[in-house]
């Protein structure tokens, strides 16, 4: 029940800050990106942690310290999967006006 009180009180305030601008829309756009990449890859057991996720998918580094190309991977194949699907659903919303 905490959690969903944060997340009531964060878009509150967010709310409050509408109209949003373009930067700040991009960089909310941005962080969601790598946190949704993160948690849907730790779900599935992949050890790699927020801030490597974050400098494999803004910055193309591959992370050492004992992590597998397999983790690497993973990041990239969630980046590109989500990519396509925007792609896709932004053409099928074109396609019908």
């Amino acid at each position: 029940m905490q959690n969903i009180k944060k997340a009531t009180e964060l878009k509150e305030q967010l709310d409050r800050q509408r109209p949003l601008d373009a930067v700040t829309v991009r960089r909310l756009k941005e962080d969601f990106f790598i946190r949704n990449t993160y948690h849907s890859n730790a779900i599935e057991g992949n050890t790699l942690t927020i801030y490597e996720t974050k400098a494999i998918l803004e910055d193309g580094i591959t992370v050492g310290n004992g992590k597998t190309l397999r983790e690497h991977m993973e990041v990239i194949n969630h980046r590109d999967a989500i990519q396509y699907v925007e792609s896709y659903t932004v053409t099928r919303v074109l396609d019908t006006k």
